[in-house]
């Protein structure tokens, strides 16, 4: 967990909550090595101390990883840092090995750790690291050969061709193996992510395709009720009016054929907004608010109650397909109200996108009349009711210049594409 902690701390800042960034893996490797061999190089130097040897050398590569991490965490970058890493560690280990025996020193063996360590970080790096392995040998090898050894030593440590080939054998034998294994690794990463993005190709298809197919069954949906149900209701309603003029004035029937006609009207109207519910985009804001600036004008038209509308883009937002015609049978309750309680002469729609959400208000500057608390009041009961069950805030603000009744929709996200 701390590991991971200090992993995620010297990311950079663009890819620490994005593991699918296409750097993410590259970076994460290098940063949990060097976090890895910090540590483990502090090792070296209490040895040497304890050796009466200079150390001084493995602090200096400490440090330079130390600045490494945090040229990764600030600038994004490591090349540089690294390269500068790699060339002084060179030169002190060329010191080491020069004043320790040149091509016969132990301390050849700390160039063998750096290569795994630098093909383990880095498969570009360590193919560089791998190169260059060969070239120093074959300096160290030079200068071996101009050192003037005794011949006697040169034959008991059996000659310095034999070193340089076993030197460049471990090299050339570790550096083959781990860069293979760095390649079908990431080779094997590569397949992955390949099949994941044809697997999340697939599923954006069959998506697009249910996707159509439910527009295609909400468009026969609406087509068949408006053809069955619409032309029954206008039915009934033709036939109730007819039954109306052949009743006499003050039958008792006439209140009755008139509660059969309004009843008809209400319930053609209802589905109407049922019908645009099923053959538009409804879940589009701007849709949405259209629709309502339509049949605010209309219905304030016959009580001479001004009524405007305004609204801000809310571009790349939906909300959830059931919230549109819940926000729409609110607004037209309050519309009702305001009409039958509020005494308004001006009547403002507003729509406005606050982060994460979608904000429609309606304004008017009547009086508020507060519920009687004796009588049971269903429209603002069912506001509230259906804002509850579809995840929606609902607001009414009183003031002295009018009522403000406001909704507040979770807004959904669209890719541009």
């Amino acid at each position: 967990m701390i590991f991971e902690q200090a992993v995620n701390y010297f990311m950079p800042k663009e890819m620490r909550k994005d593991n699918m960034h296409p750097k993410y893996h590259e970076f994460r490797v290098i940063v949990s090595s060097a976090l890895i061999g910090i540590p483990l190089m502090f090792l070296f130097p209490v040895f040497m101390y304890w050796m009466h040897r200079s150390f001084i050398g493995y602090l200096i590569n400490d440090a330079l990883i130390i600045i490494l991490l945090f040229s990764i965490k600030y600038l994004s970058h490591y090349r540089v840092p690294m390269t500068i890493t790699a060339l002084v560690t060179y030169f002190i280990i060329y010191d080491w090995i020069r004043d320790s025996g040149l091509i016969y020193s132990s301390n050849i063996s700390i160039l063998h750790m750096y290569l795994l360590a630098a093909i383990w970080a880095d498969k570009k790096f360590g193919w560089w690291a791998m190169f260059s392995n060969l070239g120093v040998f074959a300096f160290i090898y030079y200068q071996t050969l101009h050192a003037g050894i005794a011949p006697p030593v040169h034959s008991i440590l059996g000659g310095p061709l034999y070193a340089l080939g076993m030197n460049c054998l471990i090299t050339i034998f570790f550096g083959g193996f781990l860069a293979w294994q760095q390649y079908d690794q990431e080779r094997d990463r590569t397949q992955i992510r390949n099949l994941q993005d044809q697997k999340i190709t697939m599923l954006d298809e069959a998506v697009k395709l249910r996707t159509e197919q439910l527009n295609n069954m909400r468009e026969t949906i609406a087509t068949d009720f408006h053809d069955e149900t619409g032309n029954m209701l206008s039915a009934i309603t033709r036939q109730a009016s007819l039954l109306k003029h052949k009743l006499e004035p003050g039958d008792d029937l006439q209140p009755i054929v008139e509660s059969i006609i309004q009843n008809s009207n209400a319930l053609y109207a209802s589905s109407k907004d049922f019908l645009w519910h099923l053959n538009h985009n409804s879940d589009e804001p701007k849709e949405l608010f259209d629709y309502l600036t339509g049949y605010g004008q209309r219905y304030y038209n016959q009580f001479d109650i001004a009524f405007s509308s305004t609204a801000t883009e809310c571009r790349l937002l939906q909300f959830g397909p059931l919230a549109a015609l819940n926000i729409l049978f609110i607004f037209k309750e309050a519309m009702t109200n305001i009409v039958k309680h509020s005494g308004a002469t001006e009547v403002k729609l507003a729509m406005s996108c606050p982060v994460g959400c979608i904000h429609y208000a309606l304004h008017d500057n009547g009086a508020w009349k507060d519920p009687d608390s004796d009588r049971e009041h269903y429209g603002l009961a069912n506001m509230e009711r259906r804002c509850k069950k579809n995840n929606l805030v609902l607001t009414i603000e009183k003031k002295d210049s009018g009522t403000c009744i406001g909704i507040t929709v979770p807004a959904i996200p669209l890719n541009e594409d």
